[in-house]
């Protein structure tokens, strides 16, 4: 069936217009509407670039009866092609036919659940292929901006973005860890402009350290000579160092002692100056050498650990290092305090605490500094090298954090698609199952088929319908051909009316549908249209088009003979509403019927769609007047008058005055008031007759109209105006 139909751009459909068809599809327009660019559209091959139609699946054919069709098989030859039938001798062969054709249809049904089941797993799948790409896009939201000269090109589309993630997720090697952190500091390397080549920081000698922290002056008791007379007494006393210290003050010229005041004999003095002899001088002249290089190279070591912490080097973070030179400041400076001591007192006792432990930390530290200064100027020397590898890394990260989500889709979509393959595969055999079956049906209908009945179907309706002055007859010269004669055999295709060429083409369609013009092909489903069939048709063959139209309209809710599914197009109020009536609708689905009105303002078409008829005509309405009970006695008998002067005039040549015969009495005459108005202002009762309405006789003024109907032969036409269900 045709799902969707899409006109723009195409004659007077300027704007979009869409139409969802059903079953059964009635248009009406005027002419010039567009009715007829949509029937040429249904039945293209060939679609312009902005319209669509969409058809459920592709093995239907689609039957357009239209100018087009009118012109190819009518005005190409005087010959037309054969329409084959089926041949009414074989009923074994007639019931496999409908056997392989019905066993088709269930295969066919069977195949188009399958593929709804497909179209439900793509509709799954899309369903996760958004919930995925959400997940991917959200990564991409919170580090995208980090990382926007590694990500160029995938930060505007969110499908690129997760396509992406899956290709990375495959070739991705689990036991790969990267490190954000990490990842963030080659990314600014690489991509930094200002990113420069660095000079690595020497470390500190740790041993050597250590010999600057080592004496054993430290715990050196550094005093007198014990030879002196005197060394007894100072160092009982334990007064070596203050000794020491007032010595200094000794003034040789005034000879008293620095502490009491009193003269100091010369050999007094020698005596002290003996006690600090050679040895204690060497002493503190060593402890002296000592404290001095252990300053200054402490100092030299704080001053380069400074230079490091003063470097500005951007790719190192210094806040450790500054933290252990304070703690290392500290530590000498408070050694320094000790030694000082132990230079003002020699005598005492000291020791000092080792740097050993804070120099292996900062040296660790300047360590990592190397490291990463060493990677910078690998990366920098290699910048465009280091900028894939860094891209590589950076995607690496990315599906780490979206291994499971991506793990979950993927067993998700495998799933899903294992199914599809499997669904797919029964597809693939039930069509190669249908293929065999036409072939059968092929076989079978090139055995059987005609072209004979057609001519004889043709011609009793021409007869019948009072277009005895031609027919069709098999092309003898030319078998499986017919030609339009005369009476006297010569030809007619040049010399008929216009009411005689239409009324013959569209039987030649109404058989087609039944038929076709190959031997094969006359069971396959079908899809017709129909684009005014009456519309210079003569008004007494327009009841037989409408019954055959509504033939194939009862075929098609029915789903009987191929056809599933009919457009009909027309401007004509009284044809449409003659095919519109389908009887009770209970037997229709609500969205079986479609009803549009075509129209064109400003030369643009338009296309409306209706839920219920949208065209009531005057005459409809004439009808639906004379329904109502509420309707009084003269106003019903002068709307019966007009009901019959219309069809009547409609349908033409119709001897009503043998039906006025045969009614008696009271009928005859009310019989004959209500058709003398066929008769332009004639009348069959002189205008003085008068006949008195009232209330009692209104239903046998009804009973009387409704016998007019069923003894022209039109009671079907009664039954179907007053919504008469069977």
């Amino acid at each position: 069936m045709i799902e969707k139909i899409k006109i723009y751009n195409v004659a007077t459909y300027t704007k979009p217009v869409e139409i969802t068809p059903r079953k059964l599809n009635f248009f009406y327009g005027s002419n010039g509407s567009g009715k007829t660019t949509i029937s040429k559209l249904l039945g293209s091959n060939l679609l312009p670039g902005n319209c669509e139609v969409k058809v459920s699946h592709n093995n239907v054919r689609t039957l357009v009866y239209n100018k087009q069709f009118v012109e190819d098989n009518f005005q190409q030859s005087s010959n037309l092609k054969g329409i084959f039938t089926l041949g009414q001798d074989s009923i074994e062969q007639q019931q496999q036919l409908k056997s392989l054709q019905k066993e088709n249809e269930d295969k066919q049904k069977a195949i188009d659940t399958k593929i709804k089941k497909i179209k439900d797993f793509d509709d799954d799948i899309k369903t996760k292929e958004h919930e995925i790409s959400e997940k991917c896009w959200t990564i991409q939201q919170n580090i995208g901006e980090s990382f926007s000269s590694a990500l160029i090109g995938y930060r505007n589309s969110k499908q690129k973005f997760s396509d992406k993630c899956l290709s990375a997720y495959e070739e991705w090697d689990k036991t790969t860890v990267v490190e954000l952190e990490d990842l963030k500091e080659k990314y600014n390397i690489a991509y930094s402009q200002s990113s420069t080549i660095h000079q690595p920081f020497f470390t500190i000698n740790v041993a050597e350290s250590i010999t600057f922290e080592i004496s054993d002056l430290l715990t050196k008791v550094i005093s007198g000579s014990i030879d002196s007379p005197i060394s007894q007494m100072i160092e009982l006393l334990n007064s070596s160092d203050w000794v020491r210290q007032g010595l200094g003050y000794l003034n040789n010229e005034d000879k008293k002692c620095p502490f009491c005041q009193q003269e100091i004999s010369n050999e007094l003095k020698q005596e002290i100056e003996k006690y600090f002899d050679e040895i204690y001088k060497i002493d503190c002249k060593n402890l002296n050498d000592f404290i001095e290089k252990y300053n200054g190279y402490y100092s030299q070591v704080l001053t380069k650990i400074n230079k490091i912490i003063e470097s500005n080097v951007p790719i190192i973070d210094v806040s450790d290092l500054k933290v252990k030179y304070r703690l290392l400041k500290n530590l000498i400076e408070l050694n320094l305090k000790e030694l000082e001591k132990k230079k003002q007192h020699p005598s005492n006792i000291i020791s000092i605490d080792t740097a050993k432990n804070l120099i292996i930390e900062i040296n660790n530290i300047i360590k990592s500094f190397n490291v990463t200064i060493k990677s910078n100027n690998l990366i920098v020397k290699n910048r465009e090298q280091e900028k894939q590898k860094t891209i590589s890394r950076l995607w690496k990260y990315i599906v780490s954090e979206l291994k499971k989500d991506i793990e979950l889709y993927l067993t998700f979509i495998r799933g899903k698609g294992k199914a599809k393959s499997s669904i797919s595969g029964q597809v693939r055999v039930l069509e190669l199952e249908i293929e065999d079956n036409k072939k059968q049906i092929e076989t079978i209908e090139d055995s059987l088929t005609s072209v004979s009945p057609t001519i004889t179907d043709i011609n009793q309706l021409l007869e019948k319908f009072d277009f005895g002055g031609f027919s069709l007859k098999e092309n003898l010269q030319q078998k499986g051909t017919y030609e339009i004669v005369r009476n006297d055999g010569t030809s007619a295709t040049n010399t008929l009316s216009e009411g005689e060429y239409n009324f013959i083409t569209f039987l030649y369609f109404y058989h087609l549908v039944y038929g076709s013009q190959e031997k094969t092909g006359i069971t396959s489903e079908k899809i017709i249209v129909i684009d005014d069939p009456i519309s210079s048709l003569d008004s007494n063959v327009l009841f037989i088009v409408s019954t055959l139209v509504k033939n194939l309209l009862n075929d098609c809710r029915k789903d009987q003979n191929g056809i599933l599914q009919m457009f009909i197009l027309t401007h004509n109020i009284y044809f449409y509403k003659e095919i519109t009536y389908l009887g009770s609708r209970d037997t229709d689905s609500p969205n079986a019927v479609l009803f549009g009105i075509i129209r064109k303002l400003e030369n643009i078409s338009s296309f409306i769609e209706y839920q219920n008829n949208p065209i009531e005509s005057t005459y409809q309405l004439l009808w639906k007047e004379l329904s109502d009970d509420n309707l009084s006695t003269v106003t019903s008998f002068n709307t019966m008058r007009r009901i019959l002067e219309y069809y009547f005039k409609i349908i033409g040549d119709v001897d009503y005055e043998k039906c006025v015969d045969e009614f008696e009495g009271q009928d005859k005459l009310v019989c004959k008031s209500l058709i003398s108005c066929i008769n332009d202002g004639s009348h069959y009762i002189n205008d003085d007759f008068i006949i008195t309405f009232d209330y009692e006789n209104i239903d046998n003024y009804k009973k009387i109209f409704r016998m007019i109907f069923k003894k022209l032969g039109h009671e079907p036409h009664y039954e179907m105006m007053m919504k008469i269900a069977h």
